[in-house]
């Protein structure tokens, strides 16, 4: 009976080192692979499912504010529910669940509203520089039993700081796209106009610098609108940004040496 309960502990014991190589493994690759945001992101939830033993996983990003989570890479939920970058669609009470969440907390069956949502859920805080962003979430495990099982749930713990990475990567990925638009979105548009090619364009959105500084921050205004609007930013944020950019005109900050 001892040589058995021996033998079996051992075969567990070699699965669970089997399963710590594999994740790190895989985050080795993560780390080594270029992807694009979106990619990264699918690729941080496919690992969720690989790890947990589940089909569905999800990232959901905080926004504080309007408290609501925003959904990022999607994987087997429903589709009307749960849509890459929309806003969470649950009830309430799952909602409120998730809002108050500051540590990895198992979510037992509710009302979600959600068909072939599988329970329990995990549901992992995303922290970055101390602020909690989000959640990454599983759904039930193929196997009920594993959604208990601590090697997994510590695994688990170790994607945190990669989805805290990609997100800020995302961060700067969108401010880079608003600055690409900001400088020749707009203005190349512009200077389109009777130019033959883009490299004349540049050309005369240069002279048009020169001549018609007025005209350049009109289309930078309305680029820069467009592109806070687009980002989510209510009109009360836009009027305090142009509040403070007045304030710096008026009063021009020192630069440190």
């Amino acid at each position: 009976m001892k040589e058995m309960e021996d033998k079996t502990q051992l075969i567990e014991d070699k699965n669970q080192l089997e399963r710590s190589i594999d994740v790190l493994m895989l985050l080795n690759e993560a780390m080594k692979v270029t992807y694009s945001v979106d990619e990264g992101l699918y690729k941080i939830v496919d690992l969720t499912c690989r790890l947990m033993d589940t089909t569905q996983a999800a990232l959901l990003l905080l926004d504080e504010e309007k408290e609501l989570f925003i959904v990022r890479a999607p994987v087997g939920l429903e589709e009307t529910h749960l849509k890459d970058r929309e806003p969470l669609d649950v009830p309430l009470r799952l909602q409120n669940i998730l809002l108050q969440l500051r540590s990895t907390h198992q979510i037992n069956w509710i009302n979600s509203g959600i068909e072939g949502l599988r329970f329990p859920i995990i549901a992992m805080p995303i922290y970055f520089k101390g602020n909690r962003i989000g959640h990454l979430i599983t759904g039930g495990p193929k196997d009920p039993s594993q959604s208990k099982d601590p090697l997994r749930r510590k695994l688990l713990s170790l994607l945190g700081p990669f989805v805290s990475l990609i997100v800020e990567n995302t961060k700067a990925s969108e401010l880079l796209e608003q600055h690409f638009a900001l400088n020749a979105a707009e203005l190349l548009n512009s200077a389109r106009e009777g130019a033959g090619d883009n490299a004349q364009a540049a050309e005369k959105l240069l002279v048009t610098t020169v001549r018609n500084p007025g005209k350049v921050v009109r289309l930078l205004a309305e680029s820069f609108y467009k592109q806070l609007v687009k980002a989510g930013f209510s009109e009360g944020h836009i009027t305090t940004a142009a509040s403070q950019l007045l304030e710096c005109i008026v009063h021009p900050p020192v630069d440190e040496k």
